[in-house]
């Protein structure tokens, strides 16, 4: 098992706590913002699963990179795979979108 922990600045003046699990092919993402806490769609996992570094404030931006690479294989990259499909698809599939975001919050938090 291992597990990486950024800090991510987000809407609170306090940092949230950012915490990716790699399992064999089991992926957790788990996030201290409200959003994150109550198991909902988070924006701070999304963002360093794609890679995306600017709103982490600890000191290991750079092992994002590490946990972009446990995406593949994991029932986290097909939800999210999944959500981005539905993303393209605009405003006339947001049920989509929204049924897409729940279904890869839950896949991170299994």
């Amino acid at each position: 098992m291992e597990e990486l922990v950024f800090l991510v600045q987000g809407s609170s003046a306090d940092p949230y706590e950012v915490t990716f699990i790699k399992d064999g092919t089991s992926l957790t993402a788990l996030c201290t913002c409200p959003a994150g806490t109550y198991g909902n769609f988070c924006k701070h996992r999304i963002s360093i699963l794609e890679g995306n570094t600017q709103s982490i404030s600890s000191d290991n931006a750079d092992q994002a990179a590490t946990v972009v690479g446990w995406l593949p294989g994991t029932d986290v990259d097909v939800a999210l795979a999944e959500m981005r499909e539905a993303e393209s698809k605009a405003d006339p599939d947001k049920k989509d979108l929204s049924t897409a975001k729940r279904k890869l919050a839950r896949a991170m938090n299994s």
